[in-house]
């Protein structure tokens, strides 16, 4: 594979995929030992768990370009472009650089078959390893223990909460998934917890392996308020007042906070850090659409109480559609009561079943669905009614989402 077009290598990468028996990262080690010459960076960082592990690791990075250092963020899964993965100081990377990083891993990797995420990872290493970065940070894709996220043997580790999510890769019960992505913790190394509910998997793993353990409601503190929320972490002497509930959640700020805090000298203007951190597809308002890519039953809960907070007493037009391993039923259970018309769409993946949807809906909430051939379609009548939508169900639908909603309004300028 040579080619200088990045559309053909994601292809490509997608292509060739490892049978399930050859996953694992010992596969990997050779390959990540002959790419990466040197430290990605000074210290870096892995965040994992269920949800908000985006949402903390873009807190992290607005704290550590707040304060004049160098940064390198790896994250997954991408919204529109795939060089949205792997930015340095806030930039993505360009097509360039990354098809020189696919084009090395392709060059060393001999027989071994790699997955998309495998060449993804290594060539944010291999690029993060040519930078004098200050820190990395590094989202975990699915689990941990064999993302190749974890062949870094990071300074911390933050785990955000366990959730049921992923369970064929993972397990059927909290215990199991927790046990999974305790794998991040590194032997005398930092971790936070960022929930005040663990599984044992996970506190008894970060005890056991870890030099420290901050856990929120321990080590540090949320305390909600009306229009606002309160930070404390004593270990560090740094008490927060007054902080805005926009948005992403508190406790991805808080872990944020507290791997800052951890790990820099520097004080930075806090507020103004939490206040301005946005995340594309995270609870966004684009016109009259809200668009969410909450995928698991505690993502919609997240996105429910921002409708709630936000839209008192509003019902809204669903515009949905999830991957077929999803809890679908629990999904649409949890939002169901501020849904007033459902709207299902057909996406080009076998990942997805529509009819199963449609049905689900049907049998739960007793109102039929709107079957729409694709997320543009749905879109498109949302926008010309402009009455309240709300997106959500996958990255893909969210993504597809965005795209309809640029497309309408270019069609509509130039028709002006």
């Amino acid at each position: 594979m040579n080619s200088n077009l990045l559309s053909d290598w994601l292809g490509y990468i997608n292509s060739n995929r490892p049978d399930e028996g050859e996953f694992g990262l010992e596969r990997l080690q050779k390959i990540f030992t002959k790419i990466v010459k040197k430290p990605l960076a000074k210290k870096s960082i892995i965040i994992g768990g269920t949800n908000g592990k985006g949402t903390t690791v873009e807190y992290l990075k607005n704290l550590f370009l707040n304060t004049n250092y160098k940064v390198g963020v790896y994250t997954s899964p991408h919204l529109i472009n795939f060089n949205e993965r792997i930015q340095i100081n806030g930039k993505n990377i360009d097509d360039e650089r990354i098809i020189e990083a696919f084009k090395e891993i392709e060059s060393i990797k001999e027989e071994s078959r790699l997955t998309y995420f495998d060449y993804a990872t290594l060539a944010a290493f291999y690029i993060f390893s040519q930078e004098q970065l200050d820190f990395v940070i590094l989202e975990i894709g699915v689990g941990g223990k064999y993302d190749p996220v974890n062949l870094i043997n990071a300074d911390i580790s933050i785990v955000t909460n366990i959730e049921m999510d992923h369970e064929k890769w993972l397990g059927n019960s909290l215990e199991e998934i927790g046990s999974q992505k305790a794998a991040i913790f590194k032997q005398g190394k930092v971790a936070i917890l960022g929930s005040e509910v663990m599984p044992k998997s996970i506190t008894s793993k970060a005890h056991e392996v870890c030099s420290s353990v901050y856990q929120l409601g321990e080590g540090f503190i949320i305390q909600p308020l009306k229009d606002s929320w309160d930070y404390s972490f004593n270990g560090k002497d740094l008490n927060l007042k007054g902080l805005s509930n926009l948005s992403l959640n508190s406790e991805s700020a808080a872990s944020a906070l507290t791997a800052f805090k951890l790990l820099s000298k520097r004080d930075a203007n806090y507020k103004e850090v939490i206040t301005g951190t946005y995340l594309k597809g995270r609870c966004e308002v684009v016109d009259n659409f809200v668009l969410d890519v909450s995928h698991n039953p505690a993502s919609v809960k997240n996105l429910i109480i921002f409708l709630q907070n936000n839209y008192k007493n509003q019902k809204f037009n669903a515009i949905f559609s999830s991957m077929s391993d999803k809890d679908i039923v629990s999904i649409i259970q949890e939002i169901s009561d501020l849904i007033s018309e459902w709207s299902v769409c057909s996406i080009d993946d076998d990942r997805f079943n529509i009819t199963n949807q449609e049905l689900l809906i049907k049998d739960l909430t007793k109102k039929q669905a709107m079957v729409y051939d694709s997320v543009y379609s749905a879109v498109k009548k949302g926008y010309d009614e402009g009455t309240p939508q709300v997106v959500f169900g996958s990255f893909i639908t969210v993504s597809e989402a965005y795209k309809a909603i640029d497309k309408i309004k270019n069609n509509s300028s130039e028709k002006n």
